[in-house]
């Protein structure tokens, strides 16, 4: 799942997540929802602090709260893996994270009863964007 052209970055930095990596994230997005119905999803892009991260989270239940993310430490992207109740902790590859959820929640083989790409593209569209912040 590719993002719309015009929403792709010019300049990408290391820190933003790869078309493989949203395609991943919309299978999770979508598998969680299809595990807590109602789930809510939320993506920022910090071009001033270097990283981007996509947060679930369910308005009523308060489950899932959990965010993933993709910072550049030191000229290079580090995955971070997070809970409400868990202090940030570095995960080698996303697919740590998305691939066990999509495991664990066991949706049906037939990817059209449960995957939203629909919903995914507006936790895409509805991203926000930090930029540096300027000075006049």
């Amino acid at each position: 799942m590719s993002p719309p052209a015009a929403a792709a970055s010019q300049d990408p930095g290391g820190y933003e997540f790869t078309e493989g990596e949203l395609a991943a994230l919309c299978r999770w997005f979508s598998a969680m929802k299809y595990a807590f119905p109602g789930t809510e999803g939320v993506m920022v892009v910090s071009h001033q602090h270097g990283y981007s991260a996509v947060g679930l989270y369910h308005p009523a239940r308060g489950v899932p709260n959990c965010l993933v993310a993709k910072h550049e430490v030191g000229g290079s992207a580090r995955f971070f893996w997070s809970t409400e109740v868990d202090p940030p902790r570095a995960i080698d590859d996303l697919c740590e994270i998305t691939d066990a959820h999509i495991r664990a929640i066991q949706p049906p083989r037939n990817e059209k009863g449960w995957l939203d790409p629909t919903g995914w593209m507006g936790v895409y569209a509805a991203r926000t964007i930090a930029t540096e912040l300027q000075v006049v």
